[in-house]
Protein backbone atom coordinates (compact mmCIF):
# COMPACT_ATOMS: atom_id res chain seq x y z
CA UNK A 1 0.00 0.00 0.00
CA UNK A 2 1.55 3.33 -1.02
CA UNK A 3 1.93 6.44 1.12
CA UNK A 4 -0.96 8.38 -0.43
CA UNK A 5 -3.35 5.47 0.03
CA UNK A 6 -2.35 5.03 3.67
CA UNK A 7 -2.76 8.74 4.30
CA UNK A 8 -6.16 8.78 2.63
CA UNK A 9 -7.36 5.87 4.76
CA UNK A 10 -6.06 7.55 7.90
CA UNK A 11 -7.92 10.74 6.98
CA UNK A 12 -11.12 8.82 6.31
CA UNK A 13 -10.89 7.09 9.68
CA UNK A 14 -10.33 10.35 11.49
CA UNK A 15 -13.14 12.07 9.62
CA UNK A 16 -15.57 9.43 10.69
CA UNK A 17 -14.90 10.09 14.38
CA UNK A 18 -16.87 12.56 16.48
CA UNK A 19 -14.61 15.60 15.95
CA UNK A 20 -15.62 19.24 16.15
CA UNK A 21 -17.24 20.44 12.95
CA UNK A 22 -14.32 22.47 11.70
CA UNK A 23 -11.86 19.58 12.28
CA UNK A 24 -14.15 17.06 10.62
CA UNK A 25 -13.99 19.07 7.44
CA UNK A 26 -10.64 20.82 7.59
CA UNK A 27 -8.11 18.15 8.32
CA UNK A 28 -7.64 14.75 9.77
CA UNK A 29 -4.60 15.93 11.71
CA UNK A 30 -4.83 19.66 12.46
CA UNK A 31 -1.18 20.66 12.84
CA UNK A 32 -1.51 24.44 12.51
CA UNK A 33 -1.85 26.43 15.75
CA UNK A 34 -5.01 28.54 15.89
CA UNK A 35 -3.28 31.91 16.26
CA UNK A 36 -5.79 34.06 14.35
CA UNK A 37 -8.77 35.64 16.12
CA UNK A 38 -11.78 37.15 14.34
CA UNK A 39 -10.10 40.59 14.33
CA UNK A 40 -6.70 39.35 13.11
CA UNK A 41 -8.37 37.21 10.44
CA UNK A 42 -10.35 40.27 9.32
CA UNK A 43 -7.10 42.26 9.34
CA UNK A 44 -5.19 39.85 7.12
CA UNK A 45 -8.17 39.33 4.78
CA UNK A 46 -8.81 43.06 4.40
CA UNK A 47 -5.10 43.70 4.02
CA UNK A 48 -5.18 41.44 0.95
CA UNK A 49 -8.18 43.10 -0.70
CA UNK A 50 -7.72 46.70 0.56
CA UNK A 51 -10.18 47.80 -2.08
CA UNK A 52 -9.55 51.54 -1.92
CA UNK A 53 -5.80 50.96 -2.21
CA UNK A 54 -6.15 48.37 -4.99
CA UNK A 55 -8.42 50.61 -7.04
CA UNK A 56 -6.07 53.57 -6.54
CA UNK A 57 -3.52 51.56 -8.52
CA UNK A 58 -5.85 50.30 -11.27
CA UNK A 59 -8.42 53.04 -11.98
CA UNK A 60 -6.73 54.11 -15.24
CA UNK A 61 -8.37 51.47 -17.54
CA UNK A 62 -11.87 52.63 -16.44
CA UNK A 63 -10.70 56.24 -16.87
CA UNK A 64 -9.71 55.48 -20.46
CA UNK A 65 -12.96 53.59 -21.08
CA UNK A 66 -15.32 56.39 -20.09
CA UNK A 67 -13.68 59.12 -18.04
CA UNK A 68 -14.95 59.97 -14.57
CA UNK A 69 -18.32 58.21 -14.92
CA UNK A 70 -16.66 54.90 -15.85
CA UNK A 71 -14.27 55.16 -12.89
CA UNK A 72 -17.24 55.50 -10.51
CA UNK A 73 -19.74 53.13 -12.10
CA UNK A 74 -17.26 50.36 -13.03
CA UNK A 75 -16.26 50.25 -9.37
CA UNK A 76 -19.91 50.22 -8.27
CA UNK A 77 -20.72 47.27 -10.53
CA UNK A 78 -17.55 45.45 -9.42
CA UNK A 79 -18.57 45.93 -5.76
CA UNK A 80 -22.01 44.45 -6.43
CA UNK A 81 -20.78 41.51 -8.53
CA UNK A 82 -17.93 40.58 -6.19
CA UNK A 83 -20.29 40.73 -3.21
CA UNK A 84 -22.59 38.18 -4.85
CA UNK A 85 -19.60 35.95 -5.64
CA UNK A 86 -18.38 36.32 -2.06
CA UNK A 87 -21.75 35.44 -0.49
CA UNK A 88 -21.83 32.14 -2.36
CA UNK A 89 -18.26 31.44 -1.30
CA UNK A 90 -19.03 32.36 2.31
CA UNK A 91 -21.83 29.80 2.43
CA UNK A 92 -19.57 27.07 1.04
CA UNK A 93 -16.78 27.99 3.45
CA UNK A 94 -19.24 27.72 6.33
CA UNK A 95 -20.25 24.25 5.16
CA UNK A 96 -16.71 23.05 4.36
CA UNK A 97 -14.10 25.16 6.26
CA UNK A 98 -10.59 24.30 5.05
CA UNK A 99 -7.23 25.96 4.43
CA UNK A 100 -7.60 24.78 0.85
CA UNK A 101 -10.57 27.11 0.45
CA UNK A 102 -12.14 26.64 -2.97
CA UNK A 103 -9.40 24.11 -3.78
CA UNK A 104 -10.93 21.69 -1.25
CA UNK A 105 -14.27 22.35 -2.87
CA UNK A 106 -12.93 22.39 -6.41
CA UNK A 107 -9.79 20.24 -6.19
CA UNK A 108 -7.79 22.27 -8.73
CA UNK A 109 -4.33 23.76 -9.21
CA UNK A 110 -5.88 26.93 -10.63
CA UNK A 111 -6.35 28.57 -7.24
CA UNK A 112 -2.75 27.88 -6.21
CA UNK A 113 -1.36 29.53 -9.32
CA UNK A 114 -3.91 32.34 -9.07
CA UNK A 115 -2.76 33.24 -5.57
CA UNK A 116 0.86 33.26 -6.66
CA UNK A 117 -0.10 35.62 -9.51
CA UNK A 118 -1.89 37.81 -6.96
CA UNK A 119 1.20 37.93 -4.75
CA UNK A 120 3.32 38.81 -7.78
CA UNK A 121 1.05 41.72 -8.71
CA UNK A 122 1.41 43.34 -5.29
CA UNK A 123 5.19 42.84 -5.33
CA UNK A 124 5.52 44.43 -8.77
CA UNK A 125 3.48 47.45 -7.65
CA UNK A 126 5.77 48.03 -4.67
CA UNK A 127 8.86 47.60 -6.86
CA UNK A 128 7.69 49.89 -9.65
CA UNK A 129 6.43 52.56 -7.27
CA UNK A 130 9.77 52.67 -5.45
CA UNK A 131 11.71 53.21 -8.69
CA UNK A 132 9.18 55.67 -10.11
CA UNK A 133 9.45 57.82 -6.99
CA UNK A 134 13.24 57.67 -7.35
CA UNK A 135 12.98 58.89 -10.94
CA UNK A 136 10.70 61.77 -9.89
CA UNK A 137 13.35 63.08 -7.50
CA UNK A 138 16.20 62.26 -9.90
CA UNK A 139 14.95 63.22 -13.41
CA UNK A 140 18.13 61.93 -15.07
CA UNK A 141 17.53 58.44 -13.68
CA UNK A 142 15.67 56.01 -15.95
CA UNK A 143 14.75 52.73 -14.34
CA UNK A 144 14.87 49.45 -16.28
CA UNK A 145 12.99 46.17 -16.11
CA UNK A 146 15.89 44.24 -14.55
CA UNK A 147 16.13 46.85 -11.76
CA UNK A 148 12.42 46.33 -11.06
CA UNK A 149 13.16 42.60 -10.80
CA UNK A 150 16.03 43.20 -8.36
CA UNK A 151 13.80 45.26 -6.06
CA UNK A 152 11.06 42.67 -6.56
CA UNK A 153 13.47 39.91 -5.47
CA UNK A 154 14.62 41.88 -2.42
CA UNK A 155 11.02 42.45 -1.29
CA UNK A 156 10.22 38.76 -1.83
CA UNK A 157 13.19 37.59 0.24
CA UNK A 158 12.48 40.05 3.07
CA UNK A 159 8.83 39.01 3.18
CA UNK A 160 9.73 35.33 3.23
CA UNK A 161 12.19 35.85 6.10
CA UNK A 162 9.63 37.85 8.07
CA UNK A 163 6.92 35.21 7.67
CA UNK A 164 9.17 32.29 8.59
CA UNK A 165 11.03 33.84 11.52
CA UNK A 166 8.14 35.68 13.18
CA UNK A 167 5.02 33.65 12.33
CA UNK A 168 3.24 34.44 15.61
CA UNK A 169 3.71 38.16 15.07
CA UNK A 170 1.83 38.06 11.76
CA UNK A 171 -1.63 38.59 13.35
CA UNK A 172 -0.31 41.64 15.23
CA UNK A 173 1.41 43.00 12.12
CA UNK A 174 -1.78 42.63 10.11
CA UNK A 175 -3.72 44.60 12.72
CA UNK A 176 -1.16 47.38 12.24
CA UNK A 177 -1.65 47.26 8.46
CA UNK A 178 -5.44 47.32 8.90
CA UNK A 179 -5.21 50.37 11.16
CA UNK A 180 -2.75 52.03 8.74
CA UNK A 181 -5.12 51.46 5.82
CA UNK A 182 -8.19 52.90 7.53
CA UNK A 183 -6.22 55.81 9.04
CA UNK A 184 -4.57 56.48 5.67
CA UNK A 185 -7.97 56.56 3.99
CA UNK A 186 -9.35 59.12 6.43
CA UNK A 187 -6.28 61.34 6.28
CA UNK A 188 -6.02 61.19 2.47
CA UNK A 189 -9.77 61.77 2.02
CA UNK A 190 -9.82 64.86 4.25
CA UNK A 191 -6.57 66.23 2.82
CA UNK A 192 -7.46 66.04 -0.89
CA UNK A 193 -10.92 67.53 -0.31
CA UNK A 194 -9.61 70.32 1.94
CA UNK A 195 -6.63 71.37 -0.19
CA UNK A 196 -7.83 70.94 -3.77
CA UNK A 197 -9.17 74.01 -5.53
CA UNK A 198 -11.03 74.34 -7.78
CA UNK A 199 -12.99 71.08 -7.67
CA UNK A 200 -13.98 69.14 -10.77
CA UNK A 201 -17.57 69.87 -11.90
CA UNK A 202 -20.04 67.09 -11.00
CA UNK A 203 -20.81 66.48 -14.68
CA UNK A 204 -17.15 65.50 -15.29
CA UNK A 205 -17.41 62.86 -12.57
CA UNK A 206 -20.89 61.51 -13.24
CA UNK A 207 -22.01 62.49 -16.76
CA UNK A 208 -19.28 63.31 -19.29
CA UNK A 209 -18.47 59.97 -20.93
CA UNK A 210 -15.09 60.02 -22.68
CA UNK A 211 -14.12 56.69 -24.25
CA UNK A 212 -10.69 56.61 -25.90
CA UNK A 213 -10.22 52.82 -26.04
CA UNK A 214 -11.55 52.28 -29.57
CA UNK A 215 -14.16 49.78 -28.32
CA UNK A 216 -17.92 50.56 -28.32
CA UNK A 217 -18.97 52.23 -25.07
CA UNK A 218 -20.82 49.19 -23.69
CA UNK A 219 -18.00 46.75 -24.31
CA UNK A 220 -15.40 49.24 -23.06
CA UNK A 221 -17.41 49.60 -19.84
CA UNK A 222 -17.55 45.83 -19.31
CA UNK A 223 -13.82 45.41 -19.98
CA UNK A 224 -13.01 48.22 -17.54
CA UNK A 225 -15.26 46.67 -14.88
CA UNK A 226 -13.10 43.58 -15.04
CA UNK A 227 -10.07 45.70 -14.17
CA UNK A 228 -12.03 47.34 -11.33
CA UNK A 229 -12.45 43.90 -9.78
CA UNK A 230 -8.75 44.05 -8.89
CA UNK A 231 -9.87 45.95 -5.81
CA UNK A 232 -11.48 42.73 -4.53
CA UNK A 233 -8.69 40.41 -5.61
CA UNK A 234 -8.10 37.86 -2.87
CA UNK A 235 -11.59 38.09 -1.39
CA UNK A 236 -11.23 34.41 -0.48
CA UNK A 237 -8.15 35.01 1.67
CA UNK A 238 -9.90 34.15 4.95
CA UNK A 239 -10.80 30.67 3.68
CA UNK A 240 -7.11 29.72 3.54
CA UNK A 241 -6.68 30.45 7.25
CA UNK A 242 -9.55 28.16 8.24
CA UNK A 243 -7.31 25.79 10.16
CA UNK A 244 -5.70 28.61 12.15
CA UNK A 245 -8.87 30.25 13.51
CA UNK A 246 -11.30 29.02 16.17
CA UNK A 247 -14.73 28.00 14.83
CA UNK A 248 -13.85 28.63 11.15
CA UNK A 249 -17.38 27.63 10.04
CA UNK A 250 -18.52 30.84 11.77
CA UNK A 251 -15.46 33.09 11.60
CA UNK A 252 -14.62 32.69 7.91
CA UNK A 253 -18.03 33.64 6.45
CA UNK A 254 -18.24 36.58 8.88
CA UNK A 255 -14.86 37.85 7.69
CA UNK A 256 -15.77 37.45 4.01
CA UNK A 257 -18.96 39.46 4.51
CA UNK A 258 -17.14 42.15 6.51
CA UNK A 259 -14.33 42.71 4.01
CA UNK A 260 -16.88 43.11 1.21
CA UNK A 261 -18.82 45.66 3.27
CA UNK A 262 -15.71 47.56 4.35
CA UNK A 263 -14.28 47.47 0.83
CA UNK A 264 -17.45 48.93 -0.66
CA UNK A 265 -18.01 51.71 1.87
CA UNK A 266 -14.36 52.81 1.72
CA UNK A 267 -13.58 52.56 -1.99
CA UNK A 268 -16.58 54.36 -3.49
CA UNK A 269 -16.37 57.54 -1.33
CA UNK A 270 -12.58 57.64 -1.80
CA UNK A 271 -12.89 57.29 -5.57
CA UNK A 272 -15.44 60.10 -5.83
CA UNK A 273 -13.37 62.37 -3.58
CA UNK A 274 -10.22 61.55 -5.57
CA UNK A 275 -11.88 62.48 -8.86
CA UNK A 276 -13.37 65.72 -7.53
CA UNK A 277 -9.92 66.75 -6.25
CA UNK A 278 -8.21 66.58 -9.65
CA UNK A 279 -8.13 69.29 -12.31
CA UNK A 280 -6.97 67.34 -15.38
CA UNK A 281 -8.11 63.72 -15.69
CA UNK A 282 -6.38 63.30 -19.06
CA UNK A 283 -3.04 64.15 -17.48
CA UNK A 284 -3.74 61.67 -14.68
CA UNK A 285 -4.35 58.91 -17.22
CA UNK A 286 -1.07 59.62 -19.01
CA UNK A 287 1.08 59.89 -15.87
CA UNK A 288 3.62 57.11 -15.19
CA UNK A 289 2.37 56.96 -11.57
CA UNK A 290 -1.31 58.06 -11.73
CA UNK A 291 -2.04 58.10 -7.98
CA UNK A 292 1.00 60.37 -7.42
CA UNK A 293 -0.38 62.72 -10.07
CA UNK A 294 -3.76 62.74 -8.31
CA UNK A 295 -2.11 63.87 -5.06
CA UNK A 296 -0.01 66.43 -6.92
CA UNK A 297 -3.08 68.00 -8.53
CA UNK A 298 -5.03 67.93 -5.27
CA UNK A 299 -2.36 69.11 -2.82
CA UNK A 300 0.12 70.93 -5.11
CA UNK A 301 3.02 69.68 -3.01
CA UNK A 302 5.55 67.12 -4.20
CA UNK A 303 6.54 66.27 -0.63
CA UNK A 304 2.93 65.67 0.43
CA UNK A 305 2.22 63.64 -2.73
CA UNK A 306 5.32 61.52 -2.01
CA UNK A 307 4.22 61.02 1.61
CA UNK A 308 0.80 59.68 0.62
CA UNK A 309 2.22 57.54 -2.19
CA UNK A 310 4.74 55.97 0.20
CA UNK A 311 1.91 55.38 2.69
CA UNK A 312 -0.06 53.56 0.00
CA UNK A 313 3.04 51.54 -0.90
CA UNK A 314 3.48 50.59 2.78
CA UNK A 315 -0.11 49.36 2.93
CA UNK A 316 0.48 47.48 -0.32
CA UNK A 317 3.42 45.79 1.36
CA UNK A 318 1.03 44.64 4.09
CA UNK A 319 -1.13 43.14 1.35
CA UNK A 320 1.97 41.45 -0.05
CA UNK A 321 2.74 39.80 3.28
CA UNK A 322 -0.87 38.64 3.59
CA UNK A 323 -0.83 37.23 0.05
CA UNK A 324 2.46 35.46 0.76
CA UNK A 325 1.05 33.89 3.93
CA UNK A 326 -2.05 32.77 2.06
CA UNK A 327 -0.08 31.33 -0.88
CA UNK A 328 2.07 29.27 1.49
CA UNK A 329 -0.99 27.93 3.31
CA UNK A 330 -2.67 27.01 0.03
CA UNK A 331 0.40 25.20 -1.31
CA UNK A 332 0.66 23.35 2.00
CA UNK A 333 -3.03 22.33 1.93
CA UNK A 334 -2.70 21.17 -1.68
CA UNK A 335 0.50 19.23 -0.95
CA UNK A 336 -0.99 17.65 2.16
CA UNK A 337 -3.44 15.85 -0.10
CA UNK A 338 -0.81 14.81 -2.63
CA UNK A 339 -1.62 17.44 -5.25
CA UNK A 340 1.91 18.64 -6.05
CA UNK A 341 5.21 16.97 -6.96
CA UNK A 342 7.20 16.20 -3.79
CA UNK A 343 4.05 16.66 -1.74
CA UNK A 344 5.65 14.80 1.18
CA UNK A 345 8.10 17.72 1.48
CA UNK A 346 5.80 20.68 0.90
CA UNK A 347 2.97 19.21 2.96
CA UNK A 348 4.98 19.35 6.19
CA UNK A 349 4.57 21.70 9.14
CA UNK A 350 7.84 22.76 10.74
CA UNK A 351 7.87 21.30 14.29
CA UNK A 352 9.47 24.39 15.85
CA UNK A 353 8.06 27.28 13.85
CA UNK A 354 4.66 25.57 13.55
CA UNK A 355 4.20 26.95 10.05
CA UNK A 356 4.41 25.52 6.49
CA UNK A 357 8.04 26.53 6.00
CA UNK A 358 8.73 24.40 2.92
CA UNK A 359 5.54 25.51 1.17
CA UNK A 360 6.29 29.17 1.90
CA UNK A 361 9.85 28.78 0.58
CA UNK A 362 8.45 27.17 -2.57
CA UNK A 363 6.16 30.17 -3.03
CA UNK A 364 9.16 32.49 -2.64
CA UNK A 365 11.30 30.60 -5.16
CA UNK A 366 8.43 30.54 -7.65
CA UNK A 367 7.94 34.29 -7.19
CA UNK A 368 11.59 35.09 -7.90
CA UNK A 369 11.76 32.87 -11.00
CA UNK A 370 8.35 34.03 -12.19
CA UNK A 371 9.46 37.66 -11.87
CA UNK A 372 12.07 37.08 -14.58
CA UNK A 373 9.22 37.11 -17.05
CA UNK A 374 8.86 40.83 -16.36
CA UNK A 375 12.42 41.33 -17.59
CA UNK A 376 11.61 39.45 -20.79
CA UNK A 377 8.24 41.09 -21.48
CA UNK A 378 6.22 43.36 -19.22
CA UNK A 379 3.24 42.93 -21.57
CA UNK A 380 3.15 39.15 -21.15
CA UNK A 381 3.73 39.55 -17.42
CA UNK A 382 0.78 41.95 -17.08
CA UNK A 383 -1.42 39.43 -18.91
CA UNK A 384 -0.45 36.79 -16.38
CA UNK A 385 -1.27 39.18 -13.53
CA UNK A 386 -4.72 39.65 -15.09
CA UNK A 387 -5.16 35.89 -14.81
CA UNK A 388 -5.22 36.32 -11.02
CA UNK A 389 -8.57 38.13 -11.27
CA UNK A 390 -9.91 35.52 -13.67
CA UNK A 391 -8.81 32.64 -11.46
CA UNK A 392 -10.58 34.18 -8.46
CA UNK A 393 -13.80 34.38 -10.48
CA UNK A 394 -13.46 30.85 -11.81
CA UNK A 395 -12.61 29.18 -8.51
CA UNK A 396 -15.43 31.02 -6.72
CA UNK A 397 -17.94 30.14 -9.45
CA UNK A 398 -17.18 26.50 -10.31
CA UNK A 399 -18.09 25.11 -6.87
CA UNK A 400 -21.31 27.12 -7.00
CA UNK A 401 -22.03 25.75 -10.48
CA UNK A 402 -21.50 22.20 -9.23
CA UNK A 403 -23.83 23.00 -6.35
CA UNK A 404 -26.51 24.10 -8.81
CA UNK A 405 -26.12 20.88 -10.80
CA UNK A 406 -26.18 18.56 -7.79
CA UNK A 407 -28.76 20.53 -5.86
CA UNK A 408 -28.38 22.59 -2.71
CA UNK A 409 -29.63 19.67 -0.65
CA UNK A 410 -26.09 18.22 -0.65
CA UNK A 411 -24.92 21.00 1.71
CA UNK A 412 -24.71 20.04 5.39
CA UNK A 413 -26.30 22.20 8.05
CA UNK A 414 -24.19 25.33 8.41
CA UNK A 415 -23.86 28.56 10.37
CA UNK A 416 -24.10 30.82 7.28
CA UNK A 417 -27.08 29.69 5.20
CA UNK A 418 -28.29 31.87 2.33
CA UNK A 419 -31.53 29.96 2.05
CA UNK A 420 -32.90 28.50 -1.16
CA UNK A 421 -34.02 31.63 -3.13
CA UNK A 422 -31.02 33.83 -2.28
CA UNK A 423 -28.63 30.89 -2.55
CA UNK A 424 -29.83 29.90 -6.02
CA UNK A 425 -29.63 33.53 -7.18
CA UNK A 426 -26.05 33.89 -5.93
CA UNK A 427 -25.00 30.59 -7.49
CA UNK A 428 -26.57 31.36 -10.89
CA UNK A 429 -25.21 34.91 -10.96
CA UNK A 430 -21.71 33.74 -10.00
CA UNK A 431 -21.65 31.06 -12.69
CA UNK A 432 -22.87 33.42 -15.42
CA UNK A 433 -20.64 36.32 -14.37
CA UNK A 434 -17.51 34.16 -14.24
CA UNK A 435 -18.28 32.69 -17.67
CA UNK A 436 -18.78 36.17 -19.15
CA UNK A 437 -15.52 37.51 -17.78
CA UNK A 438 -13.52 34.42 -18.65
CA UNK A 439 -14.19 35.49 -22.25
CA UNK A 440 -13.87 39.26 -21.72
CA UNK A 441 -10.57 39.01 -19.86
CA UNK A 442 -9.02 37.67 -23.06
CA UNK A 443 -9.85 40.91 -24.92
CA UNK A 444 -7.25 43.69 -25.25
CA UNK A 445 -8.26 46.83 -23.36
CA UNK A 446 -7.85 49.13 -26.36
CA UNK A 447 -7.77 49.21 -30.15
CA UNK A 448 -5.84 49.05 -32.42
CA UNK A 449 -3.96 46.04 -31.10
CA UNK A 450 -0.17 46.03 -31.21
CA UNK A 451 2.44 43.64 -29.89
CA UNK A 452 2.77 45.90 -26.85
CA UNK A 453 -0.98 46.16 -26.14
CA UNK A 454 -1.90 42.57 -27.02
CA UNK A 455 -3.64 40.60 -24.29
CA UNK A 456 -1.85 37.27 -23.87
CA UNK A 457 -4.20 36.05 -21.18
CA UNK A 458 -5.78 33.36 -23.37
CA UNK A 459 -2.31 31.93 -23.98
CA UNK A 460 -1.52 31.98 -20.28
CA UNK A 461 -4.87 30.41 -19.43
CA UNK A 462 -4.26 27.58 -21.85
CA UNK A 463 -0.75 27.16 -20.44
CA UNK A 464 -2.22 26.79 -16.95
CA UNK A 465 -4.71 24.20 -18.22
CA UNK A 466 -1.88 22.29 -19.93
CA UNK A 467 0.16 22.36 -16.70
CA UNK A 468 -2.75 20.97 -14.70
CA UNK A 469 -3.34 18.29 -17.33
CA UNK A 470 0.32 17.25 -17.36
CA UNK A 471 0.46 17.05 -13.57
CA UNK A 472 -2.77 15.04 -13.44
CA UNK A 473 -1.91 12.50 -16.12
CA UNK A 474 1.75 12.53 -15.09
CA UNK A 475 0.87 10.68 -11.91
CA UNK A 476 -1.13 12.96 -9.63
CA UNK A 477 -4.36 11.15 -10.50
CA UNK A 478 -2.96 8.25 -8.47
CA UNK A 479 -1.54 10.17 -5.50
CA UNK A 480 -3.98 13.08 -5.13
CA UNK A 481 -6.79 12.01 -2.82
CA UNK A 482 -8.44 15.37 -2.20
CA UNK A 483 -10.51 16.27 0.82
CA UNK A 484 -11.96 13.37 2.78
CA UNK A 485 -15.59 14.42 2.78
CA UNK A 486 -17.45 11.14 3.16
CA UNK A 487 -20.96 10.63 4.38
CA UNK A 488 -19.91 9.88 7.94
CA UNK A 489 -18.01 13.14 8.24
CA UNK A 490 -20.97 15.17 7.05
CA UNK A 491 -23.25 13.45 9.55
CA UNK A 492 -20.67 14.07 12.29
CA UNK A 493 -20.41 17.70 11.24
CA UNK A 494 -24.19 18.17 11.39
CA UNK A 495 -24.36 16.47 14.79
CA UNK A 496 -21.65 18.68 16.26
CA UNK A 497 -23.15 21.82 14.72
CA UNK A 498 -26.52 21.05 16.30
CA UNK A 499 -24.80 20.40 19.67
CA UNK A 500 -22.98 23.74 19.44
CA UNK A 501 -26.25 25.52 18.66
CA UNK A 502 -27.91 23.96 21.71
CA UNK A 503 -25.02 25.12 23.94
CA UNK A 504 -25.42 28.65 22.67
Amino acid sequence: MDHAQTQAERRSADMGSDLPAQQAISSSNPEMPRIFSLVSTLAIAFSITNTWIGYSATFVPPLMAGGGPAVVFCLTLACFACTILALGLAELSSAFPSSGGQYHILGSLTQSSGWLFTTASTTVFCSQTSLMLASIYHPNYTWTAWQVWLVYTLITVLSCVLILTLPRWIPTAERVFLFSSLLGLMVALVTVLATSSPKQPARVIFADWVNVTGWPDGLAFLLATGQAMYGFLGLDGATHLAEEVPHPERTVPKVIAMIMAIGTVTSIPWTIAMLFSTNDLAQVGEAPLPIFEVFMQAISSQSAATFFTVWICFIYYGALVSCFVTSGRLIWAFSRDGGLPFSHIFGRIHPTVRAPVNATLLAGVFMIVFGLLYVASSTAYNSIIGLAIMSTNITCAIPQTILLIRGRGVLPKRYFDLGRPAGIFCNIFSAGYALLYTVLFCFPLALPVTAESMNYQAVVLMGTVVLITVLWWGGKRHSFHGPALNGESVVSTQRNFETAEQKL
